[in-house]
């Protein structure tokens, strides 16, 4: 069978539970080494992994679960395949002044190329109101997240460089409101 001819392989986009806060967290930690290892800038597998036990702790796992029930604010999808492994995920979110965040969005890096990012941005595109902007902070160095945010209609935006985590240079990018 030519590649052109294989079954694409299949996911679903589910709203997240509680229930699938740990597992989404696994594989968005698991990411991180393909999203942002950089040595250059002192991004290691070291100090991600250390990075990494701070956000698989009960109190972080309560908080995403406060937030996930706060459905005015917070919003989450999870991307799984077919046996109901979770391989995607987004978290929308919208703050107090009404700034409207794409959050975290991370696919598993084996299922890059595969639809699931497109349909969980669709996702959230669609929970929040388009014709206001919508904004992300991406790794300043990760070309393919920021093509890929591009095509949406985002935007760097100058002169915004910022340090995640105190290390890791980012930029953010801006969606422009829809007109009506």
């Amino acid at each position: 069978m030519s590649p052109e001819n294989e079954p694409r392989p299949t996911f679903e986009i589910l709203a997240m539970t509680p229930d699938d806060i740990e597992e989404a967290t696994s594989m968005r930690l698991t990411s991180w080494f393909d999203a942002y290892l950089n040595e250059e800038v002192g991004v290691t597998s070291e100090w991600i992994a250390e990075r990494n036990l701070t956000q698989i702790t009960p109190e972080k796992n309560k908080l995403w679960k406060e937030r996930l029930a706060d459905t005015v604010h917070h919003a989450g999808w999870v991307a799984k395949d077919s046996s109901g492994k979770i391989i995607g995920s987004t978290t929308p979110y919208i703050d107090e002044d009404g700034r409207q965040d794409i959050g975290s969005m991370y696919v598993e890096k084996n299922w890059h190329g595969k639809g699931v990012s497109t349909a969980l941005m669709q996702k959230a595109i669609d929970w929040f109101d388009t014709t206001k902007p919508i904004e992300l902070g991406v790794v300043q160095y990760n070309e393919r997240a920021k093509a890929f945010y591009r095509k949406w209609g985002f935007e760097e935006v100058p002169n915004s460089e910022t340090l995640f985590a105190d290390k890791i240079p980012s930029i953010l990018m801006v969606r422009k409101g829809e007109l009506k």
